[in-house]
């Protein structure tokens, strides 16, 4: 008897505990739910007010893949809302956006209608009241690539005595992509600018290169390697009685011209170490017989400096008999 009335007894309170736990769980959610519902009451009861924004990005979507935004396009518009008054007057632009759709636009000047649904939103109780424009005006064009030059774009002056040979970019040219007319303009490609400012001999950089217009795209993988040459100052020698040379007997007996006059550009101590007895003057020899004249070509030593350009024969062809 005593058993059965404990049993009663307890099971009453082990409810009660139970009972007690929950309402501790969910005190959190309660109060939660209270200022949620605190909010939601004071928003509701806000005056409600007319905002315009200015500035709102504008975002191109669902361009065809063959076609390209050609020229400058509108990036922002302004935009009026509606809504509780604290809410709409805390908006900045950058949290709205307005989506200009592009889906099935051809090539060609294109309108596009702006409309409040095409507004993302930050709040379900704000309304689009009028977006301005209302349209906007483009051109798509053709989309293409082709292969450019690369141009390295050197600044700065090298140390007294010192010049720069040349400056070679590895690819020399790389593939672009954009609007036919953009691409079109482009006959080469500058790097970004290198600085030869403390450099005294040949060194080698990464680059980038740089486009004439933002929407041109750069399809080779970058950056580039740049090598560039430096060296001596070059300087201008004058050779005189250089022998011409041919290697054609039966021509060689028709030569009227004997000897000229050879001028080389390069560097100061690699000339000097040259003379004229060092040079050759030859003349092609695949001539035939019967002709009046042809045109030279200077030949180095083996061991001349790479620098050495041949700037000028006098006389630059010779004279055979008749």
């Amino acid at each position: 008897m005593k058993l059965e009335l404990s049993g009663r007894r307890l099971l009453p309170s082990r409810f009660r505990q139970w009972l007690r736990h929950l309402h501790i769980e969910n005190k959190g959610l309660m109060l939660m739910a209270l200022l949620l519902a605190v909010a939601l009451f004071a928003l509701s009861r806000q005056p409600l007010s007319d905002v315009k924004l200015f500035n709102v990005p504008l975002e191109y979507r669902g361009q065809r893949a063959d076609v390209e935004i050609s020229g400058d396009i509108t990036q922002t518009v302004s935009v009026r809302v509606h809504g509780p008054r604290d809410l709409v007057r805390s908006l900045t632009p950058t949290q709205l956006a307005v989506i200009a759709d592009l889906s099935n636009k051809e090539a060609g000047e294109r309108v596009v209608q702006l409309r409040p649904g095409d507004v993302s939103l930050p709040d379900n109780s704000i309304q689009v009241v009028q977006i301005e424009p209302a349209s906007i005006r483009l051109v798509l064009e053709p989309k293409v690539r082709k292969f450019v030059e690369v141009e390295a774009q050197l600044i700065g002056q090298l140390p007294e005595g010192l010049e720069l040979y040349r400056s070679v970019a590895e690819p020399g040219s790389v593939e672009i992509e954009g609007a036919e007319s953009q691409v079109n303009k482009v006959g080469r490609l500058k790097t970004e600018t290198i600085n030869l400012q403390g450099h005294s001999k040949d060194f080698q950089t990464l680059v980038d290169v740089e486009t004439p217009h933002p929407s041109l795209r750069v399809l080779t993988t970058t950056p580039l390697k740049l090598s560039v040459e430096i060296g001596e100052r070059r300087v201008l020698k004058h050779f005189a009685a250089v022998p011409v040379h041919c290697s054609n007997s039966s021509i060689s007996s028709q030569l009227l011209t004997k000897t000229v006059e050879v001028q080389l550009y390069g560097p100061g101590s690699a000339l000097d170490v040259l003379q004229s007895k060092d040079l050759r003057v030859e003349i092609p020899s695949d001539l035939t017989t019967g002709i009046t004249s042809a045109l030279l070509k200077v030949v180095l030593p083996e061991n001349s400096s790479p620098y050495i350009e041949t700037r000028k024969i006098i006389p630059n062809e010779v004279k055979f008999k008749k």
